[in-house]
C-alpha cells in the first residue's frame, strides 16, 4: 500500500490481486447477490483509489478496505431504499421451499437463516469476526466502534441465533 500511496500504479494491481477475493466474499455475504457484489467491489476500489492518501501507513490494510466496502454497501442500500427478498436455491420464496435432503444442508440453511434474521450490527460483527476471521480490534475498525462493543454484539447475536434455531427446531418437530 505504501508503494501505491507513493504513486506506483503497479502496486494497485498487486493489492487488487491479493485482497479482491476477500472483499468480494465479504460483499457477497452482505448482498447475497453475485452481480451486485461485483458492482460494489468495483465501486469499493474506486473509493480506495480516491482515498489512498488517507491510508495510515503501517496500519493493517484489510480492515481499512473492509470498512470502505461496508460503507459502499450501506451507501448503495440507502440509495436504493429497496427491500430485497431472498429466494431459495430453487427460486421459491423461503416459506414455500422444501426442506433439503441432506442433514448438513439443513443445518447450514438453518444457520444461514438465523444469521440473516439478525439485526445488521449483530450480523456484521459475527461475519467479520467468525467468518472473515478479523480480530475484535480489526472488526471494531471496520464497524467504527470499540472491540468491547464488537464482542458484545457477537455474544448477543449468538444468543439471538440460538433462540431462532430453537424456534425453528420446534417448528420442524
Amino acid at each position: 500500500m505504501q508503494a501505491y500511496v507513493d504513486g506506483k500504479t503497479v502496486a494497485f494491481e498487486e493489492i487488487y490481486r491479493r485482497v479482491s477475493p476477500s472483499l468480494f466474499a465479504f460483499l457477497l455475504r452482505l448482498t447475497r447477490d453475485r452481480p451486485r457484489a461485483e458492482d460494489l467491489l468495483q465501486v469499493t476500489f474506486v473509493k480506495v483509489h480516491r482515498a489512498r492518501s488517507s491510508y495510515l501507513l503501517g496500519a493493517p490494510l484489510l480492515p481499512w478496505l473492509l470498512a470502505i466496502a461496508r460503507r459502499t454497501f450501506l451507501d448503495e442500500r440507502r440509495m436504493t431504499k429497496s427491500r430485497y427478498e431472498d429466494l431459495s436455491r430453487d427460486g421459491k420464496m423461503p416459506e414455500q421451499s422444501e426442506p433439503p435432503d441432506a442433514v448438513n444442508d439443513e443445518v447450514s440453511d438453518v444457520l444461514a437463516r438465523a444469521l440473516d434474521d439478525l439485526p445488521d450490527n449483530y450480523r456484521e460483527a459475527i461475519q467479520l469476526t467468525k467468518i472473515t476471521g478479523l480480530s475484535l480490534s480489526e472488526a471494531a475498525d471496520v464497524l467504527d466502534t470499540t472491540p468491547t462493543a464488537v464482542k458484545l454484539r457477537v455474544h448477543r447475536g449468538y444468543n439471538m441465533m440460538r433462540d431462532k434455531i430453537e424456534v425453528l427446531r420446534r417448528l420442524r418437530t
